[in-house]
């Protein structure tokens, strides 16, 4: 009895061994930058550039979506410099308020970009005791309203 004992945690983390490695690559674009990405009960707490890709992770058999964030680093410039609200990126000065010497974009500068939820549109399949190397591209990204906001692009 106290042999079994003994024996069951050993099995049991003999189990982790044989879930599948996965890795996740972005192959989205120069501009665009992904985190928190998830598949099949594993996340990686990371920003992903594009080329970069994830630790392996032991995730779960079975199939999923990847899940993930995206940030799109040059629609942002652009927003922001349409605004007014980066220094040095539009050759106009600041707006005035016309009725007062404070800077009506100030408020703007401070403001965080929103990463927007997404998820692939294709499922991914995977099994016990194999490598998986998975890559996130345009054509193959859609929004993922399975999660709260926020929405956009």
């Amino acid at each position: 009895m106290r042999l079994a004992i003994l024996i069951l945690p050993i099995f049991s983390a003999g189990c982790d061994f044989a879930y599948p490695e996965v890795v996740v690559v972005n192959r989205t674009n120069e501009h665009i930058l992904l985190k928190n990405v998830s598949f099949n009960g594993c996340v990686w707490d990371e920003v992903l550039g594009f080329e970069d890709a994830t630790s392996p992770e032991r995730c779960l058999p079975g199939e999923d979506k990847i899940h993930f964030q995206k940030f799109d680093v040059e629609s942002y410039c652009l927003e922001q410099a349409q605004d007014g609200t980066l220094e040095g990126v539009c050759p106009c000065e600041p707006v005035q308020d016309s009725d007062s010497d404070e800077d009506i974009n100030a408020g703007l500068m401070d403001e965080e970009p929103n990463w927007f939820n997404y998820q692939t549109i294709s499922i991914k399949q995977i099994d016990y005791d194999d490598f998986y190397l998975f890559e996130i591209t345009l054509e193959d990204m859609e929004q993922d309203f399975s999660v709260p906001g926020p929405y956009g692009h």
